[in-house]
């Protein structure tokens, strides 16, 4: 086989494997939905950053502490915004599921799981609007098998009065 011959070989084989890996479970789920509480804060003043996921029927993603340090977590990091100092986030409860590929139950978020990040305005943050921004990781699964780690987004504004 030629180099050019190989080449073209793998190209088609790369290919033919993108379509396959956009379909995998794994990429649909979880959705990822955020809100600042309340729209507006005052300098020096509090709110709550609400990530919502809504994780789809027949899955589970990792809770925040699973069972199994050989487990990937689900974990909000904020992103460093100037005039926002952000709190420890407070993750639902967990819930207690037997899969075939576990020796013992696992911690699972199902369903709809809201994580709270709270935040405090710093008193010398500039009037306007503020994006919060941060990334949600997790690791999505089914009763059979668990799927690559994915991450989500997370924005939400709030404007400082």
């Amino acid at each position: 086989m030629t180099r050019r011959s190989f080449a073209a070989a793998a190209a088609l084989l790369i290919t033919a494997a993108i379509p396959a890996l956009a379909q995998m479970p794994g990429a649909n789920v979880a959705k990822v939905s955020t809100t600042a509480k309340p729209a507006a804060v005052k300098h020096g003043g509090k709110g709550v950053l609400a990530i919502t996921v809504n994780v789809a029927p027949g899955f589970h993603i990792n809770a925040n502490k699973p069972n199994d340090p050989d487990l990937i977590p689900t974990v909000f990091t904020a992103e460093n915004t100037p005039g926002v100092k952000f709190g420890a986030p407070k993750y639902p409860a967990t819930k207690s599921i037997t899969v075939s590929y576990e020796k013992k139950p696992m911690l699972v978020y199902q369903g709809k799981a809201v994580i709270l990040v709270p935040y405090t305005i710093a008193p010398t943050a500039k009037p306007g609007k503020v994006v919060l921004k941060g990334t949600l990781g997790f690791q999505g699964c089914n009763d059979s098998s668990c799927f690559p780690p994915d991450s989500a987004p997370v924005t939400a504004s709030v404007t400082v009065k």
